[in-house]
């Protein structure tokens, strides 16, 4: 069907890999979207044993990071401004990023609310060992190390759902699809880096994505109750981990209600009855206590920092009526697709609207040729899966974004959606298969790739020219000012000294390179043969 697909999954797995650690090793404390608060809950879990509750304090070492150090959005610097400082001010910031503490950390409050009390506490539980074995680390190194575990979960679900598939799904459809997509994700969908190459929770809900997919898979096939089980405790387990998962609970138990209706043969229905109820159950008893301590302690099932602000301002409609601006309503979609897309980091260092069209329509290609593939062959049950959980999920997006177009005038963002690769992978096979299938498509498609590979490169060079103090952000744009940013080109070394104050760009320019070319390999592998012409 493909050409060498095991060896181009390999090495698109492999580049990924790399180029994700390379975008933690060239970033700055605390520039990954909400990791300011992310850090603080490790650290709390870690050293007091108790989650946050609604109106703790982050971290004291937050506050004394921000005083001495740049920040995307909090404290007095911002990186150009920190970098024009005089020396010592400079020196004091690298050795907030690079000394090793006098003596070990310990948590104590400080002065900013932790919204992030809002989640579950499963992975934060999972990395406190990681942050007590690295408390006497630089604030750096054990950032490096936290980081890079996190986007290790993260690529670990890639790796499960694709070796899953390769070697026990009995549909060669699916068994090869399946895993092409899981592999092509991060270079189609770049965004995946920015999302991942940082502290939050939504990494570990990508292994937990891949077992759903899998043990839902297994139970269209046949119904054993130890499978049904087993995705119970999965779901259960998600729960715990983010609020992001009920979508695909929802969709999951809908899925396994439609099967139990469908159901022709008497000695069928029972056990997929009885399944259904196990799978229900076990993941409400192990799940469902967060939730329920939620509605009882803050009025929201999922404790929304959010929900909480709307009605603490008067409601929805009373908000919208203060704060809703047609424009930026009008442009909520565009907003929501690119944030899904690339949304850089937390200084949202980002390219002009024109630089994202070609992804827009790679994207695009990849749904023509999902629903063209689809067209030609029978559908299977799981086929049905990842439109309906995206379906459910941009319909929970859609609610959030009407909620914060209330209290803060701004939709909300879909990076979210890249915690669910190894369910929506399947589509981006079926996608890259049906639009391949043909040789112009494939020309148009292997040079939006190309473009796609090329932007990546290009916007995690610009971050870093920002990170380094190159460049400030246009007035009244988030993108940076190019010809500044080119001229300093011109002076690598002082951008690499300036980088090596707050990151690691030695360790993160050799990833970048060897990642972003096994990167363009696998692709070079995927499109470049006749092998893609069919997918039988």
């Amino acid at each position: 069907m493909y050409s060498h697909p095991t060896r181009a999954i390999a090495v698109l797995l492999l580049g990924s890999l790399l180029f994700g650690l390379a975008h933690i090793a060239l970033l700055p404390p605390f520039e990954g979207f909400d990791e300011t608060a992310h850090y603080s809950y490790i650290q709390q879990v870690a050293e007091t044993g108790r989650w946050p509750r609604h109106g703790d304090k982050m971290s004291r070492d937050i506050d004394d990071y921000l005083r001495v150090a740049p920040s995307a959005t909090h404290g007095p610097w911002t990186y150009r401004a920190f970098f024009a400082a005089p020396p010592d001010l400079v020196a004091a910031g690298r050795r907030a990023v690079h000394a090793r503490p006098a003596k070990a950390r310990r948590f104590a409050p400080g002065a900013i609310d932790n919204w992030q009390a809002q989640h579950p506490p499963l992975y934060y539980a999972i990395l406190a060992p990681a942050y007590l074995v690295s408390t006497s680390w630089s604030l750096g190194g054990q950032l490096l190390l936290l980081r890079a575990l996190s986007y290790l979960i993260a690529w670990a679900g890639l790796c499960i759902v694709t070796i899953a598939a390769l070697r026990a799904f009995p549909d060669r459809r699916i068994a090869m699809l399946l895993p092409l997509g899981a592999a092509m994700w991060p270079t189609i969908l770049p965004g995946w880096f920015p999302e991942m190459g940082r502290l939050g929770n939504d990494s570990l809900v990508v292994p937990f994505a891949a077992f759903t997919f899998i043990l839902l898979y297994r139970v269209t096939l046949s119904h054993a109750l130890r499978d049904y089980a087993l995705l119970g405790i999965v779901l259960g387990f998600a729960l715990l981990t983010k609020a992001t998962f009920l979508p695909v609970v929802v969709a999951t138990f809908v899925m396994l209600a439609g099967m139990v209706v469908c159901t022709r043969e008497r000695e069928q229905l029972s056990p997929r009855l009885t399944g259904t109820c196990i799978s229900a159950v076990t993941a409400i008893v192990i799940g469902g206590w967060w939730y329920l301590l939620q509605l009882l302690g803050t009025g929201s099932a999922i404790g929304s920092n959010d929900e909480i602000r709307m009605r603490a301002a008067g409601g929805l409609i009373a908000g919208l009526t203060k704060h809703l601006d047609l424009q930026v309503a009008a442009w909520a979609p565009w907003d929501v697709g690119v944030s899904f897309l690339w949304s850089g980091t937390w200084s949202f260092v980002l390219p002009p609207r024109a630089a994202m069209l070609p992804i827009m329509a790679l994207a695009a290609g990849l749904a023509y040729g999902c629903c063209r593939f689809l067209r030609q062959r029978p559908r299977e049950p799981i086929d049905w899966f990842a439109p309906l959980v995206l379906a459910l999920f941009m319909a929970a997006l859609a609610y959030h974004s009407v909620i914060l177009l209330s209290i803060v005038g701004t939709a909300a963002p879909a990076w979210y959606l890249h915690s669910l690769a190894p369910i929506l992978a399947l589509p981006v096979g079926y996608g890259m298969a049906g639009a391949t299938a043909a040789t112009w498509p494939r020309r148009i498609m292997s040079a939006l790739l190309l473009y796609t590979l090329g932007f990546l490169a290009v916007m995690t060079t610009v971050n870093a020219l920002y990170f380094a103090g190159c460049g400030p952000k246009l007035p009244g744009r988030l993108y940076i000012a190019g010809s500044t940013a080119i001229e300093c080109l011109a002076d690598y070394p002082r951008i690499y000294d300036n980088l090596a104050v707050l990151a690691f760009p030695g360790i993160g320019i050799l990833l970048f390179v060897a990642g972003w070319m096994l990167l363009l390999a696998g692709v070079v592998f995927v499109v470049g043969g006749s092998s893609t012409t069919s997918a039988r």
